[in-house]
């Protein structure tokens, strides 16, 4: 079957494979485009990623490209992979080879081998169809596993019954394409998924895997389906044994879903969110402070993320005191110290009418309030301590919003009458 689903690629990636073609010509070796960028040629959806498959050398391949294109690459030797980097695309390449599982869970010891066992090793068939690049099959779909009439009728299905044993991790990918593409789990491949649920594969995969799958998921379109569809078919027991949700549950992370985009709407136009820690946040909230701080050490989070995801009990008791009208300073001292992540979380948990008035008023009008004097200003002014300038300067917020000042000089004015007050207050 020849695709013309090719013809949809830039002039600059279409430059590119013929460029490939030619090479792999004269190296004597054959490409393929392989995996998702062939099923998602297939259904009209965006491209991201480009991979190849060679069966040869792929790093010796890569190097010729780079060097006839004069661009960039990057190898992998250890995987006998490369990525080179064209007109501001990156296009990965592999070796094709043979994977086999010492035991359940396990990272793969793998070989050279052909295109045929490359795509066997795929985790579903709708991932396992290739396209010809060569002189003798271009744009030509190599379908060895039935992956095509998957793709047309809407089924997730393993390629071997031992798949989901081999790398459990499968089993939050069949949910995210089920979901994202709104598929069928095919029943043998259901059966299959639950059989390695009930023998606890899972427990047999490295946290740090299951974590990247749990990002990728909830960086989806709408998280909230994907969170149920895991809880209906395995739970998050991997997070915590005693982690259960109720319909009260989803309609957080329903509401999470809308104050994000709410939020990006109105009032955070400027701010890139981690939208997936905000999800992560409406399941461990669930936890205590204790339990998250393990959960966060044992699946590999970074400082940055379990800072957010631990401070937020703290915040939790903090932030009641906006659910009321409050002064400026009040508002700003709650909620500047905290993470936009933590900021939209409340807005979604508490959906309280006061706090959330606050916290729209914080983001439009207080978040972005800056002053123009510095601390370089202080000590030209001669102010001693130094340890003081940043208590000076806080203040200076403060009172910038309350007078409505405008100029430097009347900040300087401020500023010299702040410092008084603390100097007062630090000498006793």
């Amino acid at each position: 079957m020849l695709l013309k689903e090719l013809e949809k690629f830039p002039p600059e990636i279409t430059s590119f494979m013929r460029i490939a073609s030619k090479i792999a010509g004269k190296l004597g070796v054959k490409i393929y485009l392989v995996g998702g960028i062939v099923r998602d040629l297939i259904i009209d959806r965006e491209i991201f990623d480009y991979d190849i498959v060679v069966e040869g050398d792929g790093i010796e391949f890569t190097r010729l490209i780079a060097d006839y294109l004069e661009v960039d690459f990057i190898k992998h030797k250890t995987f006998g992979t490369a990525t080179v980097y064209y007109k501001n695309y990156k296009i990965d390449v592999a070796t094709c080879r043979k994977e086999y599982y010492s035991c359940w869970g396990a990272l793969p010891k793998v070989t050279p081998s052909s295109l045929r066992d490359d795509l066997y090793r795929r985790d579903f068939t709708i991932n396992a169809m290739a396209i010809g690049l060569n002189k003798d099959d271009y744009g030509e779909l190599l379908d060895f596993y039935n992956g095509y009439n998957d793709l047309k009728n809407g089924l997730i299905r393993v390629l071997h019954d031992r798949s989901f044993l081999d790398d459990p991790t499968r089993i939050f990918r069949a949910i995210r394409f089920e979901k994202r593409f709104g598929f069928r789990i095919e029943s043998r491949t259901l059966r299959l998924l639950k059989q390695a649920l009930e023998e606890e594969a899972i427990k047999f995969v490295d946290e740090h895997r299951i974590r990247d799958e749990i990002i990728l998921i909830f960086k989806e379109d709408y998280p909230p389906k994907y969170i149920r569809r895991i809880d209906e078919l395995m739970g998050f027991s991997f997070i915590d044994k005693d982690l259960k949700f109720d319909n009260q549950d989803y309609i957080l992370f329903m509401r999470i879903h809308r104050a994000i985009k709410f939020f990006y709407q109105k009032s955070l136009k400027y701010h890139k969110l981690q939208e997936w820690l905000i999800y992560l946040l409406g399941i461990t909230i669930k936890l205590s402070k204790e339990k998250v701080e393990k959960f966060c050490s044992s699946f590999g989070f970074r400082r940055g993320e379990k800072k957010i995801l631990t401070e937020i009990f703290v915040q939790k008791r903090i932030i009641h005191s906006l659910k009321r009208e409050v002064k400026i300073r009040k508002i700003i001292s709650v909620l500047k110290p905290m993470s936009f992540e933590a900021i939209v979380f409340f807005y979604a948990y508490f959906n309280n009418k006061s706090l959330n008035k606050n916290i729209l008023y914080f983001l439009n009008n207080l978040e972005n309030i800056k002053i123009n004097v510095r601390g370089s200003d202080l000590k030209a002014l001669n102010f001693k301590p130094h340890k003081l300038y940043g208590k000076i300067l806080e203040e200076l917020v403060y009172v910038k919003l309350e007078k409505n000042l405008v100029t430097k000089e009347e900040e300087l004015e401020e500023a010299k009458k702040v410092f008084k007050r603390l100097i007062r207050s630090y000498s006793k």
